[in-house]
């Protein structure tokens, strides 16, 4: 026995300096549980002049110790939403501009958030990024146990701890552009005065600004609208298309011409309700106009590829800062198709008139010099003063 150690600790000895001479690094696995994914899935492209995620000319980094990164978010599907920021972390990824690997840890309960966020940290990753409001709390309890093990990101909801960065979108700007887009089209079939249908998926003061905003849009065309004349109804899911549809087909029942789609993947089922009744409609976060259904004519697109990009720059240049961002169409990050950018599809121009596209195009260019504040108000206060 006493000849035997001293031979197995060289033979140990021996594979671990081979081993260090490999210059590879045995990477930890994913937290228990996690999908993960380094490969694109299906989405849109964002406008060329947003941020590319891409180190920019003359800054590119040096070669440096690989940098782990987690995302955590919900299933991602065939959701825009969450394909973009994949799609990008892969886009990343693949042009080798920084020395990074990374997981997509998907969450189907609240639980497998706490689960995966954690697991992040006690797993090693540098950076963990938390897409939708769901990873908040979670987030704010680990930056604050953990404040040096890791760096932290939470995008499209606020976490309130002075060591996350969070990015958060100004969508009443995008959701703008449609209600100017409604009021007009409404405006030319005969309807000024509405009504002006909307389904969404919830309601409460989370969703108001996006009503905010589409009200506000509509009213800039045909000033003499009142709030009686929208129509709100809410799928309260993300998925749910046949209860978005139902909602969609009582809307049209009451003389809505266009009736905004905000209801994520339900969103389906208001398309399938407007080609079978004739009303008009508009998609969120990706370009959901299509061939074979002429009647949703815009999509008020929520880039959160843009800002993935812009995480995993900010976080190879300078780490991440912490604080809260607002990004709206000034910075790329908000949109319409057809107003901010083009289309996938041909626009239906007999709809979609040049004179509409002026109308929401002036509005587009008075939000971004500033002309035109749309600083949401509290919603009480908002119907009080209507």
């Amino acid at each position: 026995m006493k000849k035997i150690m001293p031979l197995l600790l060289c033979t140990l000895m021996l594979t671990a300096l081979f081993a260090g001479c490999s210059g590879q690094e045995a990477s930890p696995p994913p937290p228990a549980g996690a999908a993960t994914t380094e490969s694109a899935l299906s989405g849109t492209a964002s406008p060329a002049n947003l941020s590319s995620g891409t180190a920019p000319a003359g800054a590119r980094p040096e070669a440096g110790p690989v940098k782990r990164i987690a995302v955590v978010c919900d299933p991602v599907g065939v959701n825009p939403f969450l394909t973009q920021v994949v799609d990008k972390f892969a886009e990343v990824k693949a042009s080798g501009a920084y020395p990074m690997e990374y997981s997509v840890m998907e969450c189907t309960d609240n639980a497998a958030w706490a689960e995966n966020i954690r697991a992040s940290v006690e797993e090693g990753y540098d950076l963990i990024v938390a897409v939708g409001w769901m990873g908040a709390d979670t987030l704010d309890e680990v930056a604050s146990r953990f404040p040096d093990k890791a760096q932290y990101v939470c995008i499209d909801t606020v976490c309130d701890n002075p060591r996350v960065k969070s990015f958060i979108f100004r969508p009443q700007e995008a959701a703008y552009l449609v209600g100017v887009v409604a009021g007009g089209v409404s405006r030319d079939a005969g309807k000024a005065g509405g009504p002006y249908g909307a389904v969404h998926a919830n309601p409460g003061p989370g969703s108001f600004e996006w009503r905010y905003g589409y009200m506000e849009g509509v009213k800039r065309v045909n000033p003499e609208v009142t709030n009686d004349a929208f129509l709100f109804n809410y799928t309260r899911s993300y998925t749910d298309a046949p209860a978005a549809k139902e909602l969609a087909l009582q809307q049209a029942a009451q003389g809505c011409v266009f009736i905004n789609a905000a209801s994520a993947v339900a969103d389906f089922g208001t398309f399938e309700a407007a080609l079978e009744k004739g009303f008009y409609t508009s998609g969120q976060d990706a370009d959901r106009t299509s061939p074979d259904n002429p009647n949703i004519i815009t999509t008020q697109v929520k880039y959160t590829g843009v800002v993935a990009g812009m995480v995993i720059d900010e976080f190879f240049a300078t780490g991440i800062r912490p604080g809260v961002v607002k990004l709206g169409l000034a910075d790329g990050a908000v949109g319409a198709i057809y107003i901010t950018d083009d289309g996938v599809n041909p626009r239906n121009a007999a709809v979609l008139t040049d004179e509409i596209l002026a109308e929401a195009r002036k509005a587009k260019d008075d939000i971004i010099s500033g002309r035109l504040d749309l600083t949401v108000p509290l919603e009480d206060d908002y119907f009080a003063a209507q």
